[in-house]
């Protein structure tokens, strides 16, 4: 109700939030939306607080890592298609000595 409200007399206005089921009111009614994750980023950005700087931090360094390992497995599972690279003796190196 409040952003409807402040839609209606022109103010410029920031929301966000982390429940989709508000995305799109906010969207239709707001100048500038934060969705999901941004929400919190903002959040901690703006405090300034150390703890929370550095979960961010710490969370990004994860999806970086996730996702280069994620690229790596892609690439070594499309050369063992084409070329026959020995991709399953790799996987099954992997299987017995670091999964054990």
């Amino acid at each position: 109700m409040l952003a409807e409200t402040g839609n209606s007399i022109g103010a410029i206005q920031i929301a966000g939030t982390a429940e989709p089921a508000q995305l799109p009111f906010f969207v239709a009614a707001c100048d500038y939306t934060l969705i999901g994750e941004e929400f919190f980023a903002a959040s901690a950005y703006l405090s300034g607080d150390p703890d929370q700087l550095g979960s961010l931090q710490g969370q990004d360094l994860g999806k970086f890592v996730v996702g280069t390992l994620l690229v790596w497995g892609s690439l070594c599972a499309t050369l063992a298609v084409l070329i026959g690279w020995p991709f399953p003796e790799i996987v099954d190196y992997l299987r017995n000595t670091v999964l054990k």
